[in-house]
């Protein structure tokens, strides 16, 4: 019976003491901490897990968002930690002190540097940053508050933000501007009937602003009537002279696929989609670049008659390409490249495609 129990107290110890296999942690890249919409303040440990396999190393960034929740593409991510190269399981992945930011809403970015240079992140948002707390309520000394004298006043609020003019109208010129919300005091209306009032600038100027854009606080009906200045002559309007715009519209092949060592049939549409005609005809001129090296595999042109704005003329041409088949090449038709024709527009005369050169015969 002894040897009995103690077969069982050493089978019971082994079982005890058997190394357990641990669960080797998923793979995965995220901030766990804080979670969005979260209100932070001082110091703030971000947790998280960066395990992938073979990982160069990750960082942390932030930047600022807008009332809207967006931020434009242009703001730049700042950092929060520097670039490390070691694994984290559910811990700190960084310290982020908002205390060194502007209260306001906030994203954070990880970004984890994979093998081959790949870039993997993670967006979190948006966070509240609030460091400056409002003061306790009962702390303060209690005022006892004044009653407000209404001002009857007469005053104009941007309803929109509105130009302020040196005269009652839109053709004079711009001197500053309400924007919406800002109020000015009026300190009269035009004598001209126009409906524009003149009003006093926070700088000691004075201007003219409409009506229609702002509203009108207190006692207008005693308001002085005003002569404005005299209206200005209207601008000079110079004539836009009529100039041809020539383009190239599409660009076909004969064969649809282009063969190595033999020609092809090169059909192009070229248009003047400007206001006056070329005036002279011009040359078509076409190259073959082999896209992977960038250079010139074969060149040919054509030409176009005098086109009137909206005629269009199809280029007939024949090229033969004989090296780089089965790779990749852009066929490029330039129009006018001697700028014989006035155009409005010079930077839209030529037009390209891609092919892949059959081999054939070659």
């Amino acid at each position: 019976m002894r040897s009995k129990k103690a077969l069982l107290i050493v089978i019971a110890l082994c079982l005890l003491t058997m190394p357990t296999v641990a669960q080797e942690a998923e793979a995965t890249a995220e901030i766990s901490w804080p979670p969005p919409v979260y209100l932070l303040r001082g110091e703030v440990s971000l947790r998280g897990t960066v395990n992938l396999p073979g990982m160069t190393s990750y960082y942390i960034e932030y930047r600022a968002l807008d009332d809207d929740l967006m931020a434009p593409d242009s703001r730049a991510y700042l950092p929060v930690t520097l670039p490390s190269g070691t694994p984290v399981v559910d811990d700190v992945l960084g310290t982020w002190d908002t205390g060194i930011v502007a209260d306001g809403l906030y994203e954070l970015r990880l970004n984890v540097v994979t093998p081959g240079g790949e870039m993997m992140r993670q967006v979190l948002g948006p966070l509240r940053v609030e460091n400056e707390r409002m003061p306790d309520e009962g702390m303060g000394v209690v005022m006892e508050e004044e009653t407000p004298v209404p001002d009857e006043s007469p005053r104009v609020t941007a309803r929109v933000n509105a130009n302020v003019r040196t005269g009652d109208s839109t053709s004079f010129r711009a001197i500053d501007a309400l924007l919406t919300g800002e109020s000015a005091p009026i300190l009269g209306v035009s004598s001209r009937g126009s409906g524009w009032y003149q009003i006093a600038l926070p700088n000691g100027r004075r201007g003219w602003i409409s009506d229609v854009v702002v509203l009108v606080s207190g006692n207008i009906e005693n308001l002085p009537r005003i002569v404005p200045p005299p209206l200005p002559p209207p601008p000079t309007i110079t004539p836009v002279p009529a100039n041809a715009d020539l383009i190239v519209e599409w660009i076909n092949f004969e064969p649809e696929q282009p063969r190595c060592n033999e020609a092809v049939k090169i059909t192009a549409q070229i248009a003047n989609i400007g206001s006056g005609n070329s005036g002279a005809s011009g040359v078509i001129l076409v190259q073959d670049w082999h896209i992977n090296t960038g250079t010139i595999s074969a060149t040919t042109s054509g030409g176009f008659p005098a086109l009137e704005p909206g005629q269009r003329f199809t280029a007939v041409m024949n090229l033969t390409v004989t090296t780089f088949y089965n790779e990749g090449h852009r066929l490029v038709i330039t129009l006018d490249t001697a700028n014989a024709v006035a155009e409005s527009n010079e930077g839209n005369n030529s037009a390209s495609r891609d092919y892949t050169l059959a081999q054939a015969g070659c």
